[in-house]
């Protein structure tokens, strides 16, 4: 019994100190520490379009303004600290799966985008890079039950209800989203 009760109080002691590691700050990571410290806001100008895909500059621009949105790096104001530039360069809309009958079962839409991140204060580009990325839909199935993860997020028709409207549409948005994703993570990891 004397054995148990120390026990008791070791596993005791043991989550108590492992408590008051993590929420001393101690165990909690921040990725705002890996942006300079002058940098707490972002400008997100409309992305010019060098494709003949119409409509796409604005669906890109606020696509990659809600994913910064979301994520709360950093604040988005028209006169930010940083300024994030954007040039959609491609735009691909290619079959990606096919039947037995040798007819398409899904396309694949493409984009690819060139960015650059520049300091204001510093008057110096922290990032030039190119991204690509895509989405997959189906011209045959109603987006609600094409057996697709049209917009990215691991779950498919039932189980997904964010899985409606246009398919095309969805494809174009899951692939800028983990285009805006690649983004965020960069910029975290620049330093």
């Amino acid at each position: 019994m004397h054995n148990k009760l120390k026990l008791s109080r070791f596993i005791r002691a043991s989550i108590m100190s492992i408590y008051l590691w993590v929420f001393s700050g101690c165990g909690i990571y921040s990725f705002s520490g890996s942006i300079p410290p002058h940098i707490k806001s972002i400008s997100i100008p409309l992305f010019a379009n060098e494709t003949a895909e119409f409509g796409i500059a604005e669906a890109v621009t606020d696509e990659v303004t809600n994913v910064f949105l979301e994520e709360n790096i950093l604040k988005i104001s028209d006169q930010g600290d940083s300024i994030l530039r954007g040039s959609i360069k491609k735009v691909e809309d290619k079959p990606y799966t096919y039947s037995e009958m040798e007819e398409v079962l899904e396309y694949r839409y493409s984009v690819g985008i060139s960015v650059e991140w520049f300091d204001v204060r510093e008057e110096k580009v922290l990032i030039t890079k190119n991204y690509t990325n895509w989405g997959a839909y189906s011209l045959t199935a109603d987006v609600a039950s094409d057996g697709i993860d049209n917009d990215g997020d691991g779950k498919v028709d039932s189980d997904d209800p964010d899985e409606s409207g246009d398919a095309r549409e969805l494809a174009m948005k899951a692939a800028v989203t983990k285009i805006s994703e690649s983004i965020i993570n960069d910029i975290v990891s620049t330093w």
